[in-house]
């Protein structure tokens, strides 16, 4: 048996089978956002151009005709299996984001929602009950719960409140009820988000109209979770780390004396740019080749570079872990009755197939553990951000 599998990374959505090179599927909406955006920037540039070149200096005018064209970021964010075989996934464009749903066989994109208002993500699918149930976030900080029939208008909000809830699962078995991970979050006197309580598991019951604390840690994170068929619950548990840790006096004294160095290199920058614009060339030749910003990957809220972690990978040498050993995926009973037991350690997303089978990535590859326990690696990849278990097809 071949293990289906869809991935994203960077944005991007790849799509696969255990003996298959990854396929990527782009997105015939975002291609159209795209275009649309650059015909209007050149329509903007062609009007604005003659003003432009009368008030700035050769050099820069040179520079400004060889800068590429920007384009909007296409990014592909959360994703889900659908009916029959296809799939849904979240899709942010700009200030445009939405739910679409691709059919592999045929290469076809469907919107079935898109609006500026609010971003979508955490999808899941429930197919007895046709509703998607999703995340909406808003840009006062705030996610709320939501759902969605897959023939619906838009996605409507089922939990409220200064609060971050996330990650929604359809709850195999028990009708209509929702797992998922809340925290609190704290503002300012200014009304901005300033820190957030550690995550805790939720279920939600639409039946009862209540909402059960399934687990909970004071000193962790406890993310992505999903209940098996069999009933055992499955998440991610990492340690929390409060936004702001108190008055540091080292920290203090560090920013004081960096002072007139920031003053400094604030005013050769100034001078330097200014050169550049009339002169077309920098201050220093010597050291001022621009440089690569490392990719980054956002798990969870945390900002991920594989720079970060190079003293602390570990697992396997071409694929080596981008989170560390703490983050652990969690097994255990869904009341908390017996201990929790630790499947794998260093996963960043993982995803439980149908037949019971575990798929998990680390951010650099992805492994699979069958029912039976053993374990095997599906493929190799850079920078994953979730993975999707599919189907499973024959030899």
């Amino acid at each position: 048996m071949f293990m289906q599998i869809a991935y994203l990374t960077q944005g991007k959505l790849f799509l696969t089978t255990h003996n298959a090179q990854p396929k990527e599927i782009e997105s015939e909406f975002g291609q159209t956002v795209q275009v649309r955006s650059l015909q209007m920037q050149r329509q903007k540039a062609w009007k604005n151009r003659g003003i432009m070149e009368m008030m700035m200096p050769p050099a820069a005018v040179a520079q400004m005709k060889n800068q590429p064209e920007a384009t909007i970021p296409i990014a592909i964010t959360s994703l889900c299996r659908g009916q029959e075989q296809t799939l849904l996934y979240a899709l942010e464009a700009g200030d445009v984001g939405g739910i679409f749903k691709f059919d592999p066989s045929c290469d076809r994109e469907l919107r079935l929602f898109h609006n500026a208002d609010f971003r979508v993500g955490h999808l899941d699918y429930q197919p007895e009950l046709g509703l998607i149930a999703c995340t909406t976030t808003y840009p006062t900080g705030i996610s709320n719960l939501a759902t969605m029939a897959i023939d619906g208008n838009r996605p409507r909000d089922i939990t409220e409140g200064d609060s971050l809830d996330l990650a929604p699962r359809w709850i195999p078995g028990v009708g209509k009820a929702l797992v998922y991970q809340s925290a609190g979050l704290g503002r300012t006197a200014d009304g901005y988000v300033g820190d957030r309580a550690p995550f805790t598991i939720e279920k939600l019951d639409f039946n009862q109209g209540d909402i059960t604390t399934l687990a909970a840690d004071p000193k962790a994170d406890l993310l992505s979770p999903q209940i098996a068929a069999n009933g055992l619950l499955y998440y991610i548990r990492r340690p929390y780390k409060a936004r702001h840790s108190g008055f540091n006096p080292l920290k203090l004294l560090q920013d004081i004396l960096l002072i007139p160095v920031r003053l400094l290199h604030a005013i050769f920058q100034w001078l330097n740019f200014f050169t550049q614009m009339y002169t077309g060339k920098p201050l220093m030749r010597a050291g001022t080749n621009q440089k690569v910003e490392p990719k980054m990957l956002k798990a969870w809220g945390e900002w991920i570079t594989p720079e970060q972690l190079k003293n602390k990978n570990f697992g396997d040498a071409d694929a080596p872990s981008l989170v560390p050993r703490t983050w652990q995926l969690i097994r255990q009973p869904q009341q908390g009755v017996g201990n929790p037991e630790i499947i794998a350690e260093g996963v960043l997303a993982y995803d439980l197939a149908q037949d019971g089978t575990i798929v998990y990535t680390n951010g650099s590859a992805i492994y699979a553990i069958s029912p039976e326990g053993a374990r095997s690696r599906l493929l190799v990849g850079s920078l994953i951000e979730s993975v999707t278990a599919l189907s499973q097809s024959p030899h």
